[in-house]
């Protein structure tokens, strides 16, 4: 299984040359069975931090340089696990989708970015949903939804699940 990806500057480059980076799943994100085991009130877990800069306790968070916007085509199998994706997506230590989404399922959720309820109506392409989970920078430069894939917050696997919970109630 293999994602390909190119950064907003190398994008272009790539399109003429006409090469796409192949980078094996290894390298992009880590598979995480499950959330931190940060508990709410207590210290956050400073060896988790790296996936979230902006509660970094070493830097401000105006001080960190974002990664390039990726560009990525998923080329796998599409075999997510719904209630799996359901967990991450109402998690708030995981992908927290909830916060400003209204997701399937029930989850009134928030307001703040569009509703998600009837996502799976829409018949959006595949390709579109995972680009705009893994980097919505790409469509979106200056969205505030966390840039799930680039910083590794959620891995390939967790998207996948994710996308299959959007899907689940058709």
């Amino acid at each position: 299984m293999e994602i390909q990806k190119t950064t907003a500057c190398g994008w272009l480059a790539a399109a003429v040359a006409g090469v796409v980076f192949a980078l094996p799943l290894a390298g992009i994100a880590s598979e995480r069975g499950s959330p931190s085991a940060w508990v709410p009130g207590e210290p956050f877990p400073t060896d988790e931090l790296s996936a979230y800069p902006c509660h970094d306790y070493e830097k401000a968070c105006f001080d960190l340089t974002l990664p390039d916007i990726e560009r990525v085509e998923y080329s796998g199998p599409r075999d997510g696990d719904p209630e799996r994706g359901e967990q991450i997506a109402i998690n708030v230590r995981w992908g927290n989708c909830l916060a400003c989404h209204g997701l399937p399922g029930g989850h009134d959720g928030g307001t703040i970015a569009p509703s998600l309820e009837d996502y799976a109506a829409r018949n959006l392409p595949f390709e579109y949903t995972f680009q705009r989970i893994w980097d919505t920078r790409l469509f979106s430069p200056n969205a505030h939804m966390p840039i799930y894939g680039p910083n590794g917050i959620l891995a390939v696997q967790d998207i996948l699940d994710v996308i299959a919970f959007l899907h689940s109630e058709q």
